[in-house]
């Protein structure tokens, strides 16, 4: 038994227990238990509970409006509702008594274990077990046991479908109509059918009595293959529960074994970071559409509504590389969703006066913003707060274009560039073109009036990261661009037509790429500077920002935030262009890690994975950077497990699974402290372990062949199976000494 935290405990490594599933903890515990599978998620509440308690079952491609600001997931009526009597009288538990919940990792079952009362003094043990089924997406099931304390009481079931939603803005669901065993709802501004339908089965012994619940989810966005809503969900119930509890979960866990052959990541000695990391990879992959193309990865998945169920940057530069050499058809899925929405983003560039596309900060179905004016309140005050996320964070569209050129370079999937990816970089170019502007004094390009990763800093002007991206996606449209040319000119001739791409673009392209302003490092102290002017903002650590406060609820940022006129960031900024860009020398990143990291505030979810990622590398220079490295994945891979994160900021409920947080854990333990990158053709293998974890095990699947990374005591091995079709390069570095020893560790591979 292994404490990860307060109130969690992992027992193996492939489970994880929370010990205290109470009232105050129902958010934290509902979305660290909910169980998904891409499709839907529904939160891990007991049966017995309502939407008073934070049920809810979330499902995708379900968008609507319902209070006129936010387009946001639907919550759909509640088929696991289990009200339970002993003797005709209410069983409700009792807080008194241990309670527990535990995530069995392997299979993505929770199982509940409380005690409960009567008002009269009966008492009974009950469980609950719940899957979503990867088998079937449209199915959720549930397995709830009572153990009376004594013989002979009358157990009773109420096993209703439950339409009292719990819904973060507003009513969505304005019809409801009761059918046998099945419900039909329609959402009031989108007008899509959703249908939910259950069946039970009801089994009783002397000592117990068991219901197993089938809960299934439909609606008229889904691609069903011409069957109705109505008859899919009714099919699926009576399917599942003719299948029974058991023989349904073997069949969705079958689906998770393989998923854990690609993507388990196995730590050597430290059980507490294994099962976070585990925790991490799964929650990761519930929350991604991995049966369409047409979904986004939602910055909270499906574990609640918010943040609308929409994609953010962080689909591209946390999401992804987590499926890159994993899954790599999730990889391609995703940036297809890129390509299916480029029409919304080519509008929101036209609206804003702007060429190409500039896809939106919050996106949904359509690829059109989402992202209302007005985000926060100010709590001071109770007014809005106009912030500028929709109209200025534009660093959304490199970013995506970085991550085409990422997947290319993990797959060399010429096909998905030819049929997708240049179509997406070539209109992020055509955007970028539209937005830099010449400053004629300086002989340069420069980015103004513009929002970096640190959401706090507002209105800037040359963002350090927002201007290195732009031209590394100019450079890529380029590169891109000449690969076409000789590997497929007759797609690259007919994607020009189509697009009206002229030698006048190419030659912009190519001259913006080379005279865009990129910050360069102090020669004296090596720093560079996160936006014009920010090093003559006051320099104040942010524990005496945070002491200004006169509401602990307030917004920190633009416009009259306290952290504005400060050089306190919301989540690293120059840091993330080191994590993106490794082109800076060791010293150069070494000096700004280290001034950069004390002056942020990790408000964001996203930070402790950026950080990580960079002092992983700095271990080169000095081993101690590995122990912070090391706090902050653990800190990454715990940020739900144990909380650390506000569920509410500045009026506005933002709790839920952090999505990007748990990719990031995968990030910094494989492409961190694992050290892959891909150079020029080859994988290169330069690791750093935690002084703690005695091996890192992963598995990389590269251009199409397949990888097994052992690093182990001090030998990194590579070994490729017989079914590979083609020779992987690979180059495999030396791990540096631990802290205090000057022995060397030595490097093999195996092809």
């Amino acid at each position: 038994m292994t404490a990860i935290g307060e109130h969690v405990r992992t027992d193996t490594g492939w489970e994880v227990v929370d010990t205290a599933p109470i009232p105050e903890r129902a958010i934290t515990v509902g979305s660290n238990f909910m169980v998904g599978n891409g499709y839907l998620g529904y939160r891990g509440t007991r049966p017995d509970q309502r939407a008073v308690d934070y049920v809810a079952c979330v499902v995708s491609d379900t968008y609507d409006m319902a209070d006129g600001v936010w387009r946001e997931l639907c919550t759909v009526p509640n088929a696991l509702y289990v009200g339970i009597r002993l003797d005709g009288e209410p069983l409700t538990i009792d807080l008194n008594q241990p309670a527990e919940v535990e995530y069995t990792l392997a299979t993505a079952e929770i199982t509940q274990r409380w005690r409960a009362t009567t008002s009269a003094g009966e008492s009974a043990s009950v469980s609950v077990r719940r899957f979503a089924s990867l088998d079937d997406l449209h199915m959720v099931m549930q397995q709830v046991t009572v153990i009376p304390d004594r013989d002979g009481p009358i157990i009773d079931f109420d096993h209703t479908i439950d339409t009292d939603v719990w819904s973060l803005n507003g009513t969505h669901l304005v019809e409801i109509e009761q059918h046998s065993d099945a419900v039909r709802a329609i959402t009031g501004e989108e007008a899509i059918e959703i249908w939910v339908a259950r069946r039970d089965v009801i089994e009783m012994s002397a000592a117990s009595a068991t219901i197993v619940s089938a809960m299934s989810v439909a609606s008229s966005n889904d691609e069903l293959n011409g069957v109705t809503p109505e008859a899919c969900v009714r099919d699926a119930a009576a399917t599942a529960v003719a299948l029974g509890y058991r023989q349904a979960l073997s069949a969705s866990a079958e689906h998770w074994t393989q998923f854990w052959v690609r993507s388990d990541v196995q730590i050597g000695d430290d059980d507490a970071a294994q099962a976070a990391l585990r925790f991490s990879l799964l929650q990761n992959r519930i929350a991604t559409p991995a049966h369409t193309d047409r979904l986004p990865i939602g910055a909270r998945g499906l574990s609640c509504q918010a943040y609308q169920g929409a994609a953010f940057w962080d689909q591209e530069m946390f999401n992804l590389p987590a499926f890159l050499h994993t899954e790599p058809d999730i990889a391609r899925s995703i940036l297809a969703y890129r390509w299916r929405t480029l029409d919304g983003a080519r509008r929101k560039a036209r609206r804003l006066g702007y060429e190409g596309a500039y896809f939106a900060w919050i996106s949904g179905t359509t690829g059109d913003e989402l992202c209302p004016d007005f985000f926060f309140t100010d709590v001071l005050t109770g007014r809005p707060i106009r912030n500028h996320f929709n109209v200025w964070q534009m660093h959304v569209s490199p970013d995506i274009a970085h991550a085409v050129w990422r997947y290319w370079e993990a797959t060399h999937d010429l096909d998905f560039l030819a049929d997708y990816g240049a179509e997406i970089v070539f209109e992020v170019a055509r955007f970028l073109r539209s937005f830099v502007k010449y400053n004629e004094v300086r002989e340069r390009y420069e980015n103004i009036r513009l929002l970096g990763p640190d959401e706090w800093h507002e209105n800037v002007d040359n963002n350090a990261y927002t201007n290195r991206l732009t031209q590394l996606a100019l450079d890529h449209a380029l590169t891109i661009d000449e690969l076409l040319a000789t590997q497929r000119p007759t797609d690259r001739g007919d994607l020009h037509a189509r697009l009206a791409v002229t030698a006048a673009d190419l030659a912009a392209w190519r001259r913006i790429r080379d005279g865009i302003y990129i910050p360069e490092p102090d020669a004296d102290t090596h720093l560079i500077e996160a936006f014009d002017g920010f090093f003559d903002l006051e320099d104040v650590p942010p524990s005496v920002v945070r002491s200004r406060l006169l509401d602990p609820s307030e917004y920190w940022g633009w416009p009259n935030g306290v952290a504005v006129h400060t050089q306190v960031s919301k989540q690293p900024d120059v840091i993330q262009l080191l994590a993106v860009d490794h082109t800076h020398r060791l010293d150069v990143q070494r000096a700004n890690y280290d001034y950069y990291e004390p002056r942020c505030a990790k408000g964001s979810s996203l930070s402790h994975s950026v950080h990580a990622m960079v002092a992983t590398r700095l271990a080169a220079l000095d081993p101690t950077y590995l122990a912070q490295a090391a706090r902050d994945f653990f800190d990454t891979a715990t940020i739900d497990l144990l909380a650390t994160q506000h569920a509410a900021v500045g009026g506005t409920f933002i709790g839920g699974i952090h999505t990007a947080a748990t990719a990031g854990a995968y990030n910094v333990a494989v492409y961190g402290f694992g050290g892959v990158a891909i150079e020029n053709g080859t994988v290169r293998l330069d690791p750093a372990l935690p002084d703690n974890w005695s091996s890192l095990r992963f598995h990389l699947a590269v251009w199409g062949q397949q990888l097994d990374v052992s690093i182990d005591g001090r030998e990194v091995t590579a070994t490729a199976p017989t079914t590979n079709t083609a020779p992987v390069s690979i180059a495999a570095a030396a791990l540096p000494a631990p802290a205090g020893s000057s022995k060397r560790r030595r490097a093999s591979s195996t092809r």
